[in-house]
């Protein structure tokens, strides 16, 4: 068996405090729906994405989303 990581829960609306999401949108040059769509999950955000917004916010790339841990067979060969 293997462990892989798989993103959950988008904890962007946590991470943004007091900044309002078409501050952020502005910030990081995308549109407010863009932002609406990482929040939702409808969308991940880039790697690149979670970098930059992690330099705006002041905090990690991977506090941008909750993790889960998920075990796959591995592949007999």
């Amino acid at each position: 068996m293997a462990l892989i990581l798989e993103r959950g829960r988008c904890r962007l609306p946590e991470l943004l405090g007091k900044m309002k999401p078409s501050q952020f949108a502005r910030r990081m040059g995308v549109s407010r729906s863009t932002v609406s769509r990482w929040i939702s999950r409808e969308r991940l955000m880039t790697y690149e994405n979670t970098v930059l917004g992690a330099r705006i916010l002041n905090c990690h790339a991977e506090d941008f989303y909750e993790m889960i841990e998920v075990f796959v067979k591995d592949d007999p060969e």
